[in-house]
């Protein structure tokens, strides 16, 4: 299976923001709960604590979360990254083909494959992933195949995928 696809700021934003989002709503909420109960002590008053928490929690993650778009598109300006991939995917392995040159994985190596609202991302490391926009498959078909490929050579342990 072969296709091509447009891999843009905004899509290396979002895989970058993947990448971070539980830690950093984890981050957020030790920060808001830290903050509340600084000010506001545990034993004191737990419940204007708890209110702080729901006022600075969403301030943030919000903050956070527009810190790692903004290093995103920086990082992505400065690299000069291409917009333009072919992806191609056979039994013995997954091809990423761009401008600045090819990436090969074999199946064996797949460290993980996630799926968020709009993209599929297999891993190659914890943090190197190979982007596959669900805007670019043509047909549900040819995700049925791309989706079967997964299932048939990553172990189900490293696979985290919305079922239908």
């Amino acid at each position: 299976m072969k296709f091509r696809t447009d891999f843009l700021a905004e899509d290396y934003s979002g895989l970058c923001w993947f990448q971070v989002r539980t830690a950093s709503t984890v981050l957020a909420a030790l920060l808001a709960l830290a903050i509340a109960f600084t000010f506001f002590g545990l034993s004191h008053n737990l419940i204007i604590g708890f209110l702080l928490f729901v006022i600075f929690f969403p301030i943030i993650y919000i903050l956070r979360k527009r810190g790692v778009f903004k290093r995103a598109e920086n990082r992505y300006a400065a690299f000069g990254a291409s917009s333009e991939l072919y992806l191609e995917i056979d039994d013995d392995e997954i091809r990423q083909s761009a401008a600045s040159g090819e990436t090969r994985l074999p199946w064996a190596d797949v460290y993980s494959v996630r799926e968020s609202e709009d993209s599929y991302y297999v891993f190659l490391t914890k943090r190197k992933a190979f982007y596959f926009p669900k805007r670019s498959f043509e047909n549900e078909e040819q995700k049925n195949i791309f989706l079967s490929y997964i299932e048939k050579y990553v172990p189900a342990k490293k696979v985290k995928i919305k079922k239908k």
